[in-house]
């Protein structure tokens, strides 16, 4: 079986034991929330099981995203309280490279695949300022968190159209980092609960600060 395009010389794929062991996991938590459904599993063909178990991957990476859960950080904490360590030579990635690692950020197939849509029509979503796109490394990814199904994509559209012009990465920014005007919380926590309008504003008060900033560096490049 073919490895992922994920898999680089900074992102060498996981080895088969290591993917045994979260298989193993994610059978176990089947078994215990619902051993009726997973006898029902054994009954799908491999490829519909492969597919459903992707998108719900995805989503819950979405998800988790939208909340801004520090996944590394839980990690780590439970190595801590397992008294495990990792194996072999530590590799620094960068921050926005880090991103895809933990899923944060996903490829065009699988996110258009969990919203039941082409690759044709996630490109025009973006080129109509529903969904925004950043790159990594040149290759391009869209935020998970437009998986969330606690996320209403119709609210989530009007806020990156708010968002204008600005590139994928000061959107992002935008999104997942905590708004003081918000209550220390970030805005796709603000939209979990529903509050469209605070976002917008926040959107509103985002745009005019940079665009504030821009000008005064201008400003001050003019005068030197």
């Amino acid at each position: 079986m073919p490895r992922s395009s994920r898999a680089t010389d900074d992102n060498p794929p996981l080895d088969d034991a290591r993917l045994q062991l979260v298989f193993r996991r994610a059978a176990v938590a089947v078994i215990l929330f619902d051993p009726i459904a997973a006898e029902a599993l054994l009954d799908l063909p491999d490829a519909e099981v492969g597919r459903r178990f992707k998108i719900c991957l995805a989503r819950t990476m979405g998800r988790a995203t939208a909340l801004n859960l520090d996944l590394r950080a839980i990690r780590e904490e439970e190595k801590k309280q397992l008294g495990a360590s990792e194996r072999g030579p530590k590799r620094r990635r960068s921050g926005r490279y880090s991103l895809v690692v933990e899923g944060k950020l996903l490829r065009a197939p699988i996110v258009s695949e969990a919203l039941g849509i082409t690759e044709q029509r996630l490109a025009k979503d973006v080129e109509a300022s529903r969904i925004f796109t950043v790159k990594v490394g040149g290759d391009e990814y869209y935020p998970a968190f437009f998986l969330a199904p606690e996320l209403d994509r119709k609210s989530l559209a009007k806020v990156v159209r708010q968002l204008g012009d600005f590139d994928g990465w000061k959107k992002w920014s935008f999104c997942t980092k905590p708004k003081e005007s918000l209550g220390g919380i970030t805005p796709l926590q603000v939209l979990m609960h529903g509050e469209v309008k605070r976002v917008l504003r926040a959107a509103e008060i985002f745009v005019a600060q940079w665009a504030r900033r821009v000008n005064g560096n201008e400003s001050r490049a003019r005068k030197s």
